[in-house]
């Protein structure tokens, strides 16, 4: 049985905001990885912003010569998991790391769960934006900041 995730395509780091010069694809369409979904005009450079893997463009957020700027969400795209086993066995590799891991987190160091870390890699969150209602980044630190991205642009974009 096939594993579909939501992947959300955001504008990349850009020191100045952007347009939507054009969008290549529908909702609905199936692309391949690196296939140009977008393009940008940030200053003088075009910006190409290709699909992160093969899957399904679920949800275009965009519409040509629209303003954008970092982070702002362009598109959703479901893509198909393959099932991996990370580093082999989970206790194997966990064994392994507590010979040298600090008991305590590193001032200025991000400290994420393992399940917080997979959703956001699935989902294509930046864990440097999230933050943490507690000592470590959660699944619901990940859950929740997705909310707020959609919940701003379901406010700046209303249909």
């Amino acid at each position: 049985m096939s594993t579909f995730t939501t992947h959300l395509i955001c504008v990349p780091e850009l020191e100045e905001t952007a347009s939507v010069s054009a969008v290549h694809i529908l909702p609905g369409h199936h692309v391949q990885s690196d296939t140009l979904l977008l393009t940008l005009v940030c200053g003088n450079s075009e910006i190409e912003i290709c699909a992160p893997e093969a899957g399904l463009v679920s949800h275009i957020m965009v519409e040509t010569k629209e303003t954008v700027q970092c982070g702002d969400l362009l598109l959703q795209m479901e893509i198909e998991e393959e099932p991996t086993q990370i580093f082999g066995a989970e206790a194997t590799f966990t064994s392994a790391c507590q010979l040298d891991w600090p008991h305590q987190p590193l001032a200025g160091t991000l400290s994420v769960s393992l399940s917080a870390a997979k959703l956001a890699a699935r989902l294509g969150a930046d864990l440097s934006r999230i933050a943490s209602q507690g000592e470590c980044i959660e699944e619901a630190d990940i859950e929740a900041h997705v909310r707020s991205i959609m919940l701003q642009w379901q406010q700046t974009h209303p249909h």
